[in-house]
């Protein structure tokens, strides 16, 4: 893997964006809410200098808190991280967040046409299952 640090603008901020985002999955998950930097990694498609450096930088911005434990540096959504993660999360995988196949209500905009009335070619395949409401 390339060792390069990716320090411009436009890479800064899709690292912060990215480590935001896995930090507040890792915590929602129960992974951990203060994690290591060898524990962020696998999540992240870079180098661990990278990512060092990436870390470093959200921190100093007091997205991030850093504290030390047994010789590594732990890191924690500070509350601001917190909120900024959350709201990035959830635009990211807005999409994501539907009801799936088979829990779709009259409410489900792939299922149901402007006129509440069922589309033969809804995009979960459940045209043809009894409509519960």
């Amino acid at each position: 893997m390339n060792d390069k640090i990716e320090d411009s603008p436009l890479r800064s901020l899709f690292w912060k964006d990215e480590i935001l985002q896995v930090l507040y999955w890792m915590r929602g998950e129960g992974i951990g809410s203060e994690v290591s930097l060898l524990q962020i990694l696998p999540f992240l498609n870079t180098s661990y200098q990278n990512l060092e450096y990436h870390l470093n930088k959200i921190k100093d911005e007091g997205l991030l808190i850093g504290e030390k434990k047994d010789g590594t540096i732990h890191y924690q959504l500070s509350e601001t991280g917190k909120k900024l993660g959350g709201r990035q999360f959830a635009e990211a995988f807005q999409g994501m967040q539907k009801a799936g196949h088979g829990e779709c209500g009259p409410d489900c905009e792939f299922c149901y046409g402007t006129d509440g009335v069922k589309l033969e070619n809804c995009v979960h395949n459940c045209a043809s299952s009894p409509q519960s409401i």
